[in-house]
């Protein structure tokens, strides 16, 4: 009886009889032969297809073939039955209509074969439409292939069977399902092949890559149709087979279809992924993790583009969460695959990438690192024209990371010694594609935020919030930051358990060089630092903050140097020696700011002088054309008795305005009076222990030993008791990038600093006049201008502070070009030792800033005053032959070497900052999460990507800080 014909149409056809051919055949195959024998008698029967032959004998023979073809244990079986029957079924004609008829096609799709996963039944089919392409039945027969085919591929879960279905439609495409068929077709095709996983098999693999791509083929050509709504539904499907979790890995096969999805979609597409409500952060980082995945598919191309496209996406809509996952899952695992050629281009892209936007944690950085030299070393083994691209990439962007998480040198020196003889990248080009590659720079361009939650400045400074009239705080934190050594020694440092201001203070500036954040609170350092007759919430002098500062982290210090210096020797110990090096031993603050006055009394009687040696942090310049009245009182450290002028210099109280005309002075002015000698005569006489009573006399101050940070305090608020008022100074004053600061040793009257080489002195002095000061070059220490704080307002207690600083790392010798209008070529105002880049701090608000800017400052606003200001000593060494020539030497903050990056930070300080930028970067992804629900319609899908473009600003706007809806950017004054 036929096996796939029914019962009656056999018997009727046949009557029930076996014919002779369909026995030759059984009896061929059953016999002992050996199979060279059998192959050729069987070639010899497919060759008498062509020939006159009985209907029976013909049904007979297809029947038996056709059986071998789907159910033959061996490959004698499928490959000569296959033979046979395509040689019959091509010779024969309309007996071979007779065979191929509806019940047989149904059949051959509802039937249960032992071998079903070779997928002989679409060879089968291919053959017998080969066959049938003039009869009069191939379009019926090419429509119920059509209707059966979303029933076929989700039956067959096997890439043979699938592969080869596809190959039938290929061929003929009148089978491919059209219409309302089409698009569960291919979503459905989709399911199957994500569920068709690699071979087991080595020698497999090529076949497999083989048929997963015609299927991709298949489903690229059933795509490109106008409508396009079976590659929208696709991509739905796609995605929603990668975004659920599962016991089974969906196949990267899945890959393959990548290349035939238009990359113009691309970015409607991703868009409108990240807007649905529907996809959760879990199945969004399962998605994004099994894109990644598809990299190893061996054809596949733009999956880089996907990716990148998805984390910028998800950057703008401030899903930091699903960033931090996904990059912490996965750089690694990429990294470790760029050593295989079809990964190394695109996964070195998403490498890229992810390392630079991944900007407030050094750890994926980290990851990679022990992989680096394996990487390289099969890049150089290439050498091709590719390969040493990507060297130079991989270098670059090493050289960019180890830039930006400074402070690792036991980790980077053998990654630098493997990229040094690779080009480094400018610090203008490193600061280029850490702006460009941050998460925050790809915030959704339909949000509006306020500007004090605007993502960190581009500058890469972070400013404080004002925590209630606390900007005189702020100006001196973001002033003593900018004084790199001084920042270095500091988070370098060990406290001990009496320092915790220190451990504050260390906190603070960990937080300015590391946080994401746009602005830093600096809660508890204000709760230590503040003076216990400072009143919270009111203004209060910076100055007189910075003095206390100083003075409690200097004494918390000593103290501890002092305990261990009188603490007993341990048993079996000696007691230290306390005339070596550690009784001189100098704490943060006396080796950065300390400098040494020597003030001499002289009667005038007698002749006789009394001498005193005192320590100072800051130098109080008083103003020498202002005179104190009867009644009126000097303030903020210092004073300004002594100074004579016949036109004393109008002062402006809070109720009076600022009209008056301004003589400008120079800062040499004040310093060269300061350094003045002062009669004491009439009520300043002093008493002279020599005369026995108060006698007229001259006091003098000179400088005997300079510190490496100059703080210069102008004397600009007084206090009139007769008048009951507080008034200010305004007199304005001209300050220099390059200040010569005279100093005398105690015995001789040298000078105690090192001596400037005759070559460089000659430099210096052609572009100094050192006439307003000392005409001898080599009794001065030079300095050069660092940090700035500029009062704003009337009197010391209202107004506000804000700050213009720089960094304070030498570069060279450098004219400015600014004012070049003197005819005798360059002075002090135009020298400059430090880079010109300045930033103006003003509480959370921090923008670049330029000299000019802060010279001109009191000209555009009349109440704000340059108050406190800071100079970097410059040795003669720190110039060098290069700065002799005009031409500035690069600076430490220039260098990208991991030996001259950042100071390290402890361990401590470095989590803390990291374990608050995630939860910044948390708080940013739940206010754009409840901004985007407040704005987003509920039946919105992603899937509608259509109509994207009409849709307008429906998309989650980003924003939001950590202090809600107020803004804490600080007002110009504060109130």
């Amino acid at each position: 009886m036929s096996w796939l014909r029914s019962k009656s149409y056999s018997l009727k056809v046949r009557k029930g009889k076996p014919d002779k051919m369909e026995t030759i055949l059984k009896g061929i195959l059953a016999s002992d032969h050996p199979d060279s024998v059998k192959r050729d008698l069987l070639v010899k029967i497919a060759s008498q297809g062509a020939g006159q032959q009985s209907m029976a004998t013909v049904l007979g023979v297809l029947d038996l073939t056709s059986h071998w073809v789907l159910e033959g244990d061996s490959k004698l079986y499928r490959t000569y039955g296959l033979d046979i029957f395509r040689a019959w079924a091509k010779g024969q004609g309309s007996k071979f209509d007779e065979f191929f008829n509806k019940e047989f096609l149904l059949t051959l799709f509802s039937k249960k074969f032992s071998h079903d996963n070779r997928g002989m039944v679409p060879v089968l089919l291919k053959e017998s439409l080969k066959a049938l392409q003039t009869s009069a039945m191939f379009r019926n027969h090419c429509t119920v292939i059509e209707a059966k085919a979303t029933g076929y591929v989700r039956e067959k879960l096997h890439v043979d069977c699938l592969t080869k279905f596809a190959d039938l439609l290929l061929e003929f495409k009148e089978c491919i399902p059209k219409g309302d068929l089409a698009s569960p077709f291919c979503t459905q095709l989709i399911r199957s092949l994500s569920l068709c996983g690699s071979p087991d098999h080595e020698t497999e693999i090529v076949n497999y890559i083989k048929g997963v791509n015609t299927v991709a083929n298949l489903l690229a050509y059933m795509w490109d149709t106008p409508d396009a709504q079976s590659l929208q539904d696709s991509l739905k499907e796609i995605f929603k087979i990668i975004s659920m979790p599962c016991d089974v890995e969906p196949s990267i096969c899945l890959g393959s279809l990548v290349p035939y999805i238009p990359p113009s979609l691309i970015p409607k597409v991703v868009r409108n992924v990240i807007s649905d409500s529907n996809i959760d952060n879990n199945s969004m980082v399962t998605a994004l993790q099994r894109i990644i995945d598809w990299l190893l598919w061996p054809t596949t191309r733009f999956v880089d583009t996907w990716v990148i496209e998805f984390l910028k996406a998800l950057a703008s809509v401030q899903k930091y969460s699903v960033l931090i996952t996904v990059t912490e899952n996965k750089v690694d695992q990429i990294f470790q695959k760029l050593q295989f050629a079809p990964v190394s281009e695109p996964g070195l892209n998403i490498v890229t990438y992810m390392l630079l936007s991944f900007q407030h944690s050094p750890d994926p950085f980290h990851k990679i690192l022990p992989m680096v030299p394996k990487i390289v070393s099969v890049w150089q083994n290439d050498s091709s024209d590719q390969s040493n691209q990507l060297l130079s990439r991989l270098a670059e962007l090493l050289h960019i990371l180890m830039y930006l998480h400074a402070g690792f040198p036991e980790l980077y020196d053998p990654v630098y010694e493997l990229i040094k003889d690779f080009p480094k990248p400018s610090p203008d080009v490193i600061k280029f594609r850490l702006l460009e590659s941050k998460w925050t720079a790809h915030r959704d361009s339909s949000a509006h935020q306020p500007r004090s939650y605007q993502p960190k400045a581009e500058m890469g400074k972070t400013g404080l919030f004002n925590l209630g009239n606390t900007c005189y705080m702020n100006s001196i934190i973001q002033a003593l930051y900018m004084c790199d050594s001084f920042r270095g020694a500091l988070l370098q440092h060990m406290p001990t358990p009496e320092q915790s201001l220190v451990v504050k203070l260390q906190h603070v500036f960990a937080f300015l060089s590391l946080s994401q954040r746009p602005a830093y609170a600096p809660v508890n350092f204000l709760a230590t630092s503040r003076p216990p007759w400072f009143m919270p919430g009111f203004q209060q002098d910076c100055s007189e903050f910075l003095k206390y500062l100083l003075d409690q982290l200097n004494e918390q210090e000593s103290s501890h140097l002092k305990k261990s210096i009188d603490s007993p020797p341990s048993p079996g110990k000696h007691k230290r020696d306390t005339t070596g090096s550690e009784k001189k031993q100098k704490t943060l603050i006396q080796g950065n700011f300390g400098g040494k006055i020597c003030t001499t009394l002289k009667c005038l009687n007698c002749g006789t002088e009394s001498v005193k040696e005192e320590s100072f942090i800051d130098l109080p310049l008083a103003f020498p054309e202002y005179n104190v009245t009867p009644g009126q009182q000097s303030m903020a450290g210092g004073s300004s008795k002594g100074c004579q002028s016949s036109q004393p210099y109008p002062i402006v109280t809070e109720n009076v305005g600022a009209s008056e005309d301004r003589n400008c002075l120079h800062l040499n002015d004040l310093l060269k009076h300061y350094l003045k000698a002062e009669k004491l005569t009439g009520d300043n006489k002093y008493y002279c222990d020599n005369c026995g009573g108060l006698q007229e006399g001259e006091r003098k101050i000179k400088i005997i030993e300079t510190p490496e940070y100059l703080i210069l305090t102008l004397l600009r608020f007084s206090y009139d008791t007769r008048l009951q008022s507080r008034s200010k100074v305004f007199r304005e004053v001209k300050y220099p990038k390059t200040l010569l600061v005279p100093v005398e040793s105690e015995s001789n009257g040298q000078s105690s600093s090192s001596k400037w080489g005759d070559p460089l002195r000659s430099v210096i002095a052609s572009h100094l006049d050192t006439s307003v000061v000392n005409s001898d070059i080599d009794n001065a220490d030079m300095y050069s201008l660092c940090s700035v704080v500029i009062h704003s307002g009337t009197s010391s207690d209202c107004g506000h502070y804000y700050c213009y600083a720089r960094h304070s790392q030498v570069t060279g010798l450098e004219p400015t070009g600014e004012n070049q209008s003197n005819t005798n070529g360059p002075n002090e105002d135009q020298v400059d030792f430090l880079q010109d880049k300045w930033y103006l701090f003003n509480d959370s608000r921090v923008s670049y800033a330029s000299y000019s800017s802060f010279c001109n400052v009191s000209q555009r606003f009349t109440k704000d005053t340059a108050y406190v200001l800071i100079y970097r000593k410059v040795n003669p060494g720190a110039v060098g032959s290069v700065g002799m020539q005009g031409s500035p030497t690069k600076g430490l903050d220039q260098s990208i070497e991991p030996s001259r990056g950042e100071t390290p930070l402890r361990h401590d300080l470095r989590a803390a900052v990291v374990k608050d930028n995630k939860l910044y970067l948390q708080e940013q992804e739940s206010s754009a999460e409840r901004k985007a629900s407040r704005k987003r319609p509920n039946d919105f899908q992603w899937y509608n990507w259509k109509d994207d473009d009409d849709r307008g600003g429906t998309g989650p706007c980003g924003g939001g800080g950590g202090l809600g809806d107020l803004d804490t950017s600080g007002s110009r004054f504060v109130f």
